[in-house]
């Protein structure tokens, strides 16, 4: 596990790289079509911006005690969480239109804000609850939602404006810890559509590399856990970044085995095809407060 004040240096060091990354940027790439449905590279870049605004006060407020909703908020885990969605793909737009031409500038001076939020935390705040729409979660999951977020999101717009961009290789294992924690089961669920348990082995390679279960089917929430004795109903092996990508529905696991970046040594099921590669979000599927 990577310590709260590691995560907090890697999300300082991540959002300094993508900074000087959007200083680069020429003009017309600004409007190209991001990999997120909804939104263009701008819109991305006004999300991540804007998100700072929403994960500081509640992780302070976390780190203070408080984990409950904020005033105005709905509590933890209540709502539509597809409502929800296409309600902040809209918010990231409206943000990002009344910036103007500070887009960069305030990216910048958010992420620094972020950054003294971040450096007040202790090793002992890691398991402290906080608030978010989505449900409670620690500080720690926090720190590493934000780095997935960096890092997912820098990948939707490099992969538009790039042949062959990469997932930072030093932030995949934190983003590997927040999966079973708070995306499998809520934003990717592999059994939506099968009728019995199966358990699917991903056997990693590459950084953070680790072999995992998702047991997914039979009318339960899909968990994800370190693989063990039990015998997987189908084994699929890939890299760590492609595995990241096939979760959040970036791509499919189809394509990635005819393109050689996937591979199935293993399947009793039969639906590998109709399952693994089934994410219901469409619109940004990494959640924000």
């Amino acid at each position: 596990m990577v310590s709260i004040l590691e995560k907090a240096q890697l999300i300082k060091s991540e959002s300094d790289r993508i900074g000087q990354f959007l200083k680069g940027l020429p003009s017309e790439a600004w409007s190209v079509k991001s990999a997120c449905e909804a939104w263009e590279v701008r819109d991305v870049v006004a999300h991540l911006t804007g998100g700072v605004d929403r994960f500081a006060p509640n992780i302070t407020r976390g780190a203070g005690g408080d984990g409950s909703a904020p005033d105005g908020a709905p509590p933890a885990g209540v709502g539509d969480m597809d409502a929800r969605l296409k309600a902040n793909a809209q918010v990231a737009i409206d943000f990002r239109e009344s910036l103007g031409d500070d887009l960069v500038k305030t990216f910048n001076e958010n992420c620094a804000r972020l950054n003294e939020v971040l450096a007040e935390l202790g090793e002992g705040d890691n398991d402290k609850p906080c608030y978010h729409p989505a449900g409670t979660i620690s500080v720690g999951t926090y720190l590493n939602l934000r780095l997935t977020e960096l890092i997912v999101h820098e990948w939707d717009c490099r992969s538009r404006l790039e042949p062959s961009p990469a997932l930072s290789a030093e932030s995949l294992p934190s983003i590997l810890e927040m999966f079973p924690e708070f995306v499998v089961g809520r934003l990717f669920d592999p059994g939506v559509n099968i009728g019995a348990p199966t358990r699917f082995r991903f056997e990693l390679t590459g950084a953070g590399a680790e072999s995992y279960d998702i047991v997914a089917g039979g009318g339960q929430k899909a968990v994800m856990e370190l693989a063990s004795d039990k015998r997987p109903d189908a084994i699929i092996g890939c890299d760590t970044q492609t595995f990241v990508l096939i979760v959040y529905g970036r791509i499919t696991i189809e394509d990635q085995i005819s393109d050689g970046r996937a591979f199935v040594s293993k399947d009793t099921t039969g639906v590998i095809k109709q399952s693994v590669s089934y994410t219901h979000l469409t619109l940004p599927t990494i959640l924000l407060v």
